[in-house]
């Protein structure tokens, strides 16, 4: 992962709206109070649960998620030394809620804040991420997602799938503002469309995996670099829309009708249609 220093001043704070409501310059805001590192640890058994629906939202701090034990719906292990943000676990009608609490104020020097978190394999749910100014891994391999909706502020994120996605995703949708995130893996997670929408930062979307099925991809970009990495046997092409970028590729690629298109394409049982829109930056087709 890359290694980011984190700045904590306002600045980051109002880029990351997604966290916990917090006060723009100008307007008095209390300093949330350090204190020693404490520790919180949650479970929900399965106990015959079929299905569910996951919502996670953290504010400020680091993330870690991925496939747990068959007989937990979910298990957390939290660390933060400032009390107000004892986290809240909540599991009712089906709906699991994760959240960081709703405190406004800035976190004094030294703040920590580290989620573990780990969810059933091969439990058919949908699962929400709302992040906002924090740094985190996330290993979704082996998991059931039936959708994925992943929205980040001033972040730095690795999400990864390295094992099939247990059923069919219906979506995929990624949502990044001033953030760095690569997401690896995605052939594996075998979304049938997929949604991405990055603000300023940097976006490295891998494609790789086994593709069975086709797929729609739309990608739009502001201002930063875009790195698309595909599989070579998945037909690919990409057609361009608007923007300032300068494209780059890498591999067999040609350029037709205003898309570029791989060898593949046309020939192989998965073709993936991408739609893609870029502001100011670069943009890279690679193939692996």
């Amino acid at each position: 992962m890359r290694k980011t220093v984190y700045l904590w001043p306002v600045l980051l704070l109002v880029l990351s709206s997604l966290a916990c409501n917090v006060t723009v310059p100008g307007v008095s805001m209390p300093t949330l109070e350090v204190g020693p590192m404490q520790e919180y640890r949650e479970e929900i058994p399965l106990e015959g649960i079929t299905a569910a629906q996951v919502e996670i939202t953290l504010g400020i701090g680091e993330l870690t998620l991925r496939a747990g034990e068959p007989d937990l719906l979910f298990s957390g292990l939290f660390r933060t030394n400032i009390p107000a943000w004892k986290p809240e676990v909540t599991w009712k009608d089906g709906v699991l809620k994760v959240a960081q609490p709703d405190i406004r104020g800035m976190p004094g020097a030294g703040a920590e804040n580290e989620w573990d978190l780990a969810l059933a394999p091969r439990v058919p749910m949908s699962l929400k991420l709302r992040i906002g100014a924090a740094k985190g891994r996330l290993d979704l391999g082996g998991l059931a997602l039936t959708d994925l909706s992943l929205e980040t502020g001033a972040s730095d994120m690795v999400v990864r799938w390295d094992a099939p996605n247990a059923v069919p995703m219906e979506r995929f949708l990624l949502r990044a503002g001033a953030a760095n995130v690569e997401v690896r893996g995605i052939g594996y997670a075998r979304p049938r469309n997929v949604q991405v929408e990055g603000g300023v930062g940097n976006l490295i979307l891998d494609f790789t995996g086994p593709w069975t099925d086709s797929a729609r991809v739309k990608v739009t970009t502001g201002v930063g670099s875009l790195t698309l990495r595909f599989p070579r046997d998945v037909g690919v092409r990409v057609a361009m829309e608007g923007g300032l970028s300068n494209v780059m590729t890498a591999g067999d690629w040609r350029l037709s009708g205003g898309a570029y298109l791989n060898e593949a394409y046309g020939q192989a049982g998965a073709t993936l249609e991408v739609t893609l829109t870029a502001g100011v930056g670069g943009v890279t087709l690679e193939l692996k």
